[in-house]
């Protein structure tokens, strides 16, 4: 059985209106959309390889597109959406023992304002380790302790199941096992629902997996138009816009995430929607179409 010990190890190896923050500060983005008070929360940064970018490119081709040979570096945005009595957040960032420099999220709610007690949903995307392992805190309760949890049944029902491992490459085994570590101590605090249905009010999931295999985004609409918040459906600010139909590495089912990149990047542009993307620079923003692709107008 892997102890939590062998889990933290393993993972070690392995139409706006707003103001967009230095890239330093906890708040990456501020602004009041689809007539709500959206606030973006740094859970920090992570480096990576170029070459993940897109496996089924050349390294030259990737520094071609992207106009750069150095390491992506992979921000965590967290979002906070306040509306009414309720406080939503969607996705809690890594926690702890995930990779340095992330695990940021509790100082950027304490510089927001933001109590974890006055949380009444918290809405995964998918359950990456960098999306969900911030559920607990350091003693292992929940950093929410009054929220109602939300997850996609397909994701829950793929991380939990036992032969999860025999479908996940070996670098892949500690994602599953802080997985299901995590999903045991949240107990009958999770709820799982499906995309196509408001999970918390006036907030729907909208099916973007490939990613992984129960990924969702969600959709919120107001008079100032629809935001779109996308966990990783949409990862990098060149590459995800200007070749859509390239493969990440971290895409579990590349073909399905093309399908669903692109769906969202239509919609996006036809419905001149604001986003939110986890790791894009900035996190606010929108889609623009640029000849037979598309590109990412930081908001500012």
């Amino acid at each position: 059985m892997l102890s939590r010990r062998s889990i933290l190890l393993a993972s070690a190896a392995a139409a706006l209106s707003g103001s967009l923050r230095p890239a330093a500060s906890q708040i990456v983005a501020e602004a009041s959309l689809a007539g709500r008070s959206v606030a973006v929360l740094s859970d920090g940064a992570f480096e990576m390889p170029l070459s993940m970018a897109a496996r089924d490119a050349s390294l030259a081709d990737i520094q071609g597109a992207t106009g750069s040979g150095a390491p992506i570096q992979s921000v965590l945005n967290v979002t906070c959406i306040r509306q009414g009595d309720a406080t939503v957040m969607i996705d809690c960032g890594s926690g702890a023992n995930f990779l340095p420099g992330t695990g940021k999220l509790a100082a950027s709610l304490d510089q927001a304002g933001i109590k974890p007690e006055s949380v009444t949903h918290v809405l995964f995307t998918h359950l990456h380790p960098d999306h969900l392992w911030g559920a607990l805190d350091d003693f292992d309760t929940p950093l929410f302790p009054n929220a109602k949890w939300i997850a996609d049944r397909r994701e829950v029902a793929f991380w939990t199941d036992p032969g999860v491992y025999q479908r996940l490459p070996e670098d892949r085994h500690a994602f599953a096992a802080g997985a299901q570590r995590i999903l045991k101590e949240l107990g009958d605090r999770l709820e799982t629902a499906g995309a196509g249905t408001e999970w918390a009010p006036g907030i729907a999931a909208f099916d973007s997996a490939g990613h992984t295999p129960g990924h969702v985004s969600f959709e919120m609409k107001g008079g100032d138009g629809p935001l779109f918040v996308l966990g990783d459906a949409l990862t990098h600010p060149v590459i995800s816009f200007a070749k859509p139909q390239w493969r990440p590495a971290s895409d579990h089912d590349a073909d399905l995430a093309v399908a669903a990149r692109q769906r969202v990047l239509a919609r996006a542009a036809a419905e001149k929607a604001a986003i939110i993307g986890y790791h894009l620079p900035g996190a606010l923003g929108r889609v623009e179409r640029d000849g037979t692709a598309y590109r990412f107008v930081a908001a500012g």
